[in-house]
C-alpha cells in the first residue's frame, strides 16, 4: 500500500530527527522504548486543546492518588498500530507532545491484533511505566489487562475506542456513531434519498468501527437505501481498492459507497478511475490525500470528523494526572465535518495529512516530510 508505506517511512524519519529520542527494541510484547533526557514540565503544552468536551455523564476525578514528585516520567503507550496514515499521524503528536512535555514515551504497535496488544501492555507494565494510554483493539478482550493495569495503581487513559469497562482513569474518544451518522445522512442526500450502496468497513470487532457502522446502517434503514454487500477493509488505502474492484465485478448497480474511513474512500476512488467507471457518491474524511482526489474528480462527498490528536491528548491527561491536577473521567468528541473540502485541503502538504487545526505547518511536515 503506497500512502500506508510513505506514511510509515515518515513516522520513522520523525522519530529519528526527534532530539533525544533513541528507538530500542522491545522483548516480548514488541514495545519501542522511545528514551528522552527529562525535562521540567511545560505548563502551558499541558493545556487541554478546545475541542475536548467533557461528555454529559463525566465526572471529575480526584487525581491525588496518582501525583508524584518524579521529573523523569515514563508513560506508556499502547496503540492499535500502525494500519494507516492516521494512526501514524497520532503516533507522531503523541511523540510532539510527549517532547514538549519533557516526559518519556514507551510505545508498543499492536498491528491490530488484539492479543499482541495485551501483551504489549504487559510489556510496558513490566517496564514501569507510570500511567498508561491506549488505544484498545477490542472493547472485550482487553477488559483483563486493563483491569489490571488499573489495580496495579497507574492512571489508565483510554484514547481512539472504548473498552467494556468502567475501571479507568480517563478515556478520550469520539462519538463514532455521530462519525457514522453524519456521512450516510450526506451520501443519501448525495444520492437523492435512494439507491444501492456498498459499505467499507474499519477493523473487525474494533469498538469505533462498530458504532459507526450501526450509525450509518440505522440511517439508511430508516431511508430504505439497500445495502448489496460489506467489507472489513481494516481503514487500509490497498483494502479499501481491493475491495471496491471486487464490489464492481460483483454489482453493477452501485449507486453510492459508504466508507468508515477516507483512506479506503481514496482506494474507491483509484478502483473506479482504473475501471473507466463514472464515480458514484461516496462517504469520506479528512485525509488530505483524499480530499485532493475528491476535489480533482468533482465527487460528490463529505469528510466527517475523527481527530488524531486524541492520543497526544491522551498523553497529556497521563501527565496531568501524575501532576495531581484535575481531570474529568470521559471526554466525547463531536468534532463538525469539514465544512468546504475545497477550503479544508492543504494543496502543498503530504497526501498522508488528516486535515485539523491541532498541529503547525511545521508540526505536519516532521511527521509527513514533503516530497521534494
Amino acid at each position: 500500500m503506497r500512502n500506508q508505506n510513505k506514511a510509515r517511512q515518515g513516522l520513522a524519519v520523525f522519530a529519528l530527527a526527534t532530539a533525544g529520542i533513541v528507538l530500542l527494541a522491545g522483548c516480548g510484547g514488541g514495545a519501542d522504548a522511545n528514551a528522552g533526557p527529562a525535562a521540567p514540565i511545560d505548563e502551558a503544552s499541558l493545556q487541554l486543546f478546545k475541542d475536548m468536551t467533557p461528555a454529559e455523564n463525566s465526572k471529575e476525578v480526584d487525581t491525588t492518588k496518582f501525583k508524584t514528585g518524579k521529573t523523569d516520567l515514563k508513560i506508556g503507550f499502547a496503540d492499535v498500530g500502525l494500519v494507516n496514515s492516521w494512526h501514524v499521524q497520532a503516533m507522531g503528536e503523541a511523540e510532539q507532545t510527549a517532547k514538549k512535555l519533557g516526559v518519556e514515551l514507551v510505545v508498543a504497535q499492536s498491528d491490530g491484533d488484539a492479543t499482541k496488544q495485551i501483551s504489549d501492555v504487559e510489556d510496558l507494565m513490566a517496564r514501569g511505566v507510570d500511567a498508561l494510554v491506549l488505544a484498545p483493539n477490542s472493547p472485550e478482550s482487553m477488559v483483563p489487562i486493563v483491569e489490571r493495569a488499573n489495580e496495579s495503581g497507574i492512571p489508565v487513559i483510554l484514547w481512539g475506542s472504548d473498552v467494556e469497562t468502567d475501571q479507568v482513569t480517563s478515556k478520550v474518544v469520539a462519538d463514532d456513531k455521530f462519525f457514522g451518522e453524519s456521512g450516510a445522512k450526506e451520501l443519501v442526500e448525495d444520492m437523492g434519498g435512494k439507491g444501492n450502496i456498498v459499505m467499507l468497513r474499519g477493523i473487525a470487532g474494533n469498538s469505533v468501527e462498530t458504532a459507526r457502522y450501526d450509525g450509518a446502517k440505522a440511517v439508511f434503514d430508516e431511508a430504505g437505501i439497500k445495502v448489496l454487500a460489506e467489507q472489513f477493509g481494516d481503514w487500509a488505502q490497498d483494502k479499501g481498492k481491493s475491495h471496491t474492484e471486487n464490489f464492481l465485478t460483483a454489482y453493477p448497480n452501485i449507486d453510492g459507497i459508504w466508507s468508515s474511513g477516507g483512506a479506503m474512500t481514496l482506494g474507491a476512488i483509484q478502483a473506479y478511475e482504473e475501471a473507466a467507471v463514472p464515480l458514484v457518491p461516496m462517504s469520506g474524511e479528512g485525509l488530505n490525500g483524499f480530499l485532493k482526489a475528491a476535489i480533482k474528480a468533482d465527487l460528490k462527498t463529505s469528510a466527517p470528523a475523527f481527530p488524531t490528536w486524541q492520543g497526544a491528548e491522551g498523553v497529556k491527561l497521563a501527565v496531568k494526572a501524575l501532576r495531581g491536577q484535575p481531570i474529568e473521567s470521559f471526554y466525547l468528541l463531536r468534532v463538525p465535518a469539514l465544512a468546504d473540502i475545497k477550503t479544508a485541503v492543504v494543496q502543498d502538504a503530504s497526501d498522508d495529512y488528516w486535515v485539523e487545526d491541532y498541529m503547525t505547518r511545521e508540526e505536519i511536515d516532521e511527521v509527513f516530510p514533503p516530497t521534494k
